[in-house]
């Protein structure tokens, strides 16, 4: 059964590896701006940021996190994300905005990124890999292959607008087969999200102990 999924998963994405590529373009793209952004921010706003992270270690390292309620706030924002990709999937127009969502993303990732590394130094380098990279190599690419869900079948609706051929019959199988996969996907963003609920917070107060003392 697994090698079965396996094979299926290897041939979508075959399939489709140059809607992932140009979706991964606009991600890395995204990440770059938001990196570029954190060394283009004034002198006044890059000291406010470094004092409010360094505070936030600092209040870290004495606070207990609730992680029921971390894991509350990582799923809200996750679904959130799902549902706007969802949406956008079963729109025309959505396609576009599909890689600003993904775009936005990485502008996200990039800027959190740049902003650890330059107040933290080297820490923030084993920072980041202790904390952000885990969750987002599980996040990121789900949210890119909803991504090219979502444009599949946007491109379906705009086919069977312009393609008699297309019954209705197959246009609602592949709509039930996008909420599948949505679903499936949604479920290992979840988990992407009970790491950096229950996982992050740990590594967290480690770098925050080594800043503290």
């Amino acid at each position: 059964m697994l090698n079965g999924i396996r094979d299926l998963l290897i041939k979508h994405f075959m399939r489709n590896i140059r809607t992932y590529f140009f979706l991964f373009l606009a991600f890395v793209a995204g990440v770059s701006a938001g990196a570029f952004t954190v060394n283009a921010l004034s002198t006044l706003q890059s000291e406010e940021l470094n004092n409010y992270f360094i505070g936030f270690l600092k209040l870290f390292n004495v606070q207990r996190m609730d992680s029921s309620e971390l894991i509350k706030i990582a799923v809200w924002e996750n679904i959130r994300i799902i549902l706007v990709l969802w949406v956008l999937g079963v729109t025309i127009i959505g396609i576009p905005f599909i890689y600003l969502i993904i775009g936005i993303k990485g502008f996200i990732t990039g800027f959190c990124s740049g902003l650890i590394i330059k107040v933290l130094g080297l820490k923030g380098i084993g920072f980041l890999i202790l904390t952000l990279v885990p969750k987002e190599l599980i996040i990121v690419p789900c949210l890119i292959a909803l991504g090219v869900s979502g444009i599949n079948f946007s491109l379906d609706i705009i086919k069977s607008k312009s393609i008699k051929s297309i019954s209705k019959e197959n246009l609602k199988t592949g709509f039930l087969a996008y909420c599948f996969v949505t679903l499936i996907f949604s479920g290992m963003i979840f988990a992407g999200a009970f790491f950096e609920a229950y996982i992050s917070p740990v590594f967290v107060r480690m770098i925050s102990s080594i800043i503290a003392s």
